[in-house]
């Protein structure tokens, strides 16, 4: 393993956990610049199945949690195959291809205090005016309200798709929910 930094701390020992003797220790922890948890990392050998490290890694969660008054988010991987959990906004976990950065797991964090509810941001009639626009970007509001992660809008053409897609990003930006969004 490589060193510990102020950043990156390895072997992390903890108390409170549900071993035999309450004590254990968290394979990787990050933290922030005010010295918190931001994340930490549950790491199995690539020959076992990257799901047995989850409920480990919750309980390392719950333990920083109660030392620090933080929760971090939690990382599980195997080598090949790495999932993050943000169960502090309840959602589940899922898969993703890689480790997010300092800038993004301090992003998540702050999201979990300062975004507001969706339905409490009306959409810009600037934007979109139409009652069926305004629906969609409701409907798309209530589902992400629900932790969904996706959501899919069918338009016939000449009813506004564009104006659709950039009120529903306008609403999404001042309810801090997003920070970046990526066209394709």
């Amino acid at each position: 393993g490589g060193k510990n930094t102020e950043q990156v701390k390895q072997e992390v020992r903890l108390s409170g956990l549900s071993t035999d003797s309450g004590k254990g220790r968290a394979d990787y922890v990050l933290y922030g610049d005010d010295g918190k948890p931001l994340a930490v990392v549950e790491a199995k050998r690539t020959a076992k199945d990257v799901k047995l490290g989850a409920q480990q890694a919750k309980d390392y969660a719950d333990a920083l949690e109660k030392e620090t008054g933080v929760r971090p988010v939690i990382f599980f991987t195997n080598g090949p195959e790495t999932f993050i959990w943000d169960d502090a906004q309840r959602y589940p976990w899922r898969k993703v291809y890689g480790f997010y950065s300092k800038d993004s797991v301090e992003y998540l964090s702050h999201q979990r205090t300062n975004r507001k509810p969706l339905p409490t941001v009306e959409p810009n009639l600037a934007i979109a005016d139409r009652m069926y626009q305004l629906e969609a970007v409701k409907r798309v509001c209530e589902r992400f309200s629900k932790n969904f992660r996706k959501a899919l809008l069918v338009q016939a053409t000449g009813t506004g798709k564009t104006r659709v897609a950039i009120s529903l990003c306008d609403v999404l930006m001042r309810a801090g929910w997003v920070k970046r969004i990526l066209f394709l």
